[in-house]
């Protein structure tokens, strides 16, 4: 079989099933028209008190899941398309998006006893969790602790990716990677990643907090890191379809490359929120670590494709939680990064406010002063003394 092209991941005739963007009838394969309404005893997820007002419990029974997830659009003739992998079960559901979006607006959000990892493809998605509502774009993934109810829905066509894993077999990589044969695979150990869920795995013991961990791909590895993340996605998907001698090794493989991805500060911003932040203030921060990994040069129209959100709205969250406009905002990361500079290299102050984007070196030096209350030589002159 060819591999499978793009983000499509249609029409896998061979294995009997006709998957995500058609309407035709499946063959072979167990579904229903509303997953809350199904049998799911060959699904690799069953559900407990599915009609339970606080929230149903979706339990994992293998080591891991992939599912995959195709919505055609939001209208009253779109649907949603979902398949869930293991290495005992496969699972098709479908349903109109009517029904999934009743579903999001009417039914009690869900919880899990595994973790789980959205990763979007294409699309923009919103995900409530408990009681707010957060959004996500091609790109974005979410980690969730085993504490917080959610539930997601789609606001345009949309492909998903959500990565389950059994608390076992978490322990099972962690495993690994603590006993790693090189240091840079015990890198991981230091990453958010690892205290994230180490923590939620420590809440057995008796700790209680309901938080989650947001990554949004950095500027300069977004599109590389896509790529690469969905590479790895689809080879799960093909894998598990097509298991031959060592598929379980592979998986396993596949899982470490895609935790190290994800861990990695150079493809995301990792940025770990609790309950107790809503929406607004994750937004503050996602456009805090994009201004700083640009050092504050990145303009508004590009903080508005990236964030999903109309400049007006990202400078009115900025100005909540800092007191400054956007652009007073993003000056302040800019200057930091010349300090930095001037501290830390020996190039000629000239070159570094160039390097920085500024043209009017009279207005440079107005802002860093203001800020620092010290012009850049006596600020370098100050550290050499130091």
């Amino acid at each position: 079989m060819d591999k499978i092209k793009g983000l499509a991941w249609s029409n896998l005739e061979e294995t009997g099933y006709v998957i995500m963007e058609n309407k035709k009838s499946l063959r072979g394969v167990s579904g229903s028209l509303d997953y809350y309404e199904t049998d799911t005893s060959k699904s690799p997820l069953k559900i407990d008190n599915a009609k339970s007002e606080f929230g149903a419990l979706f339990n994992i029974n293998s080591p891991y899941q992939v599912t995959y997830e195709y919505c055609s659009g939001t209208s009253s003739d779109d649907y949603l398309n979902s398949i869930s992998l293991s290495a005992k079960d496969t699972f098709f559901c479908q349903e109109t998006y009517d029904l999934h979006n009743h579903h999001f607006h009417e039914a009690a959000p869900h919880f899990h006893n595994y973790f789980e990892i959205m990763m979007i493809l294409s699309g923009t998605v919103v995900q409530r969790i408990e009681n707010k509502s957060y959004l996500y774009t091609a790109g974005d993934c979410c980690l969730l602790n085993r504490n917080l109810r959610h539930y997601e829905n789609f606001l345009t066509e949309s492909r998903v990716i959500f990565i389950g894993l059994s608390v076992d077999y978490v322990k099972k990589l962690f495993m690994y990677f603590q006993n790693a044969a090189f240091n840079e695979e015990k890198a991981f150990l230091d990453s958010e990643l690892y205290s994230f869920v180490m923590a939620d795995i420590d809440n057995d013991k008796g700790a209680f907090k309901k938080e989650y961990l947001d990554f949004i791909p950095t500027v300069q590895e977004q599109e590389k890191i896509g790529v690469k993340m969905r590479d790895i996605a689809e080879d799960m998907i093909l894998t598990l379809l097509f298991p031959s001698f060592g598929a379980a090794l592979k998986m396993d493989s596949l899982m470490c490359g895609f935790l190290g991805a994800l861990s990695s500060p150079s493809n995301y911003h990792h940025t770990r929120v609790t309950l107790d932040y809503g929406g607004d203030f994750l937004l503050f921060m996602r456009i805090g670590r994009l201004l700083e990994e640009c050092n504050g040069r990145i303009t508004r129209a590009e903080l508005e494709k990236r964030l999903n959100y109309s400049g007006h709205h990202i400078n009115h969250i900025v100005n909540k939680y800092s007191g400054m406009c956007l652009y007073d905002y993003a000056m302040t990361f800019c200057l930091k990064r010349a300090a930095k500079d001037f501290a830390d290299t020996g190039d000629s102050i000239g070159d570094i406010i160039a390097r920085l984007g500024f043209t009017n070196r009279t207005h440079f030096y107005h802002m860093f002063r203001q800020m620092y209350g010290v012009t850049p030589k006596q600020m370098r002159a100050r550290q050499k003394k130091d």
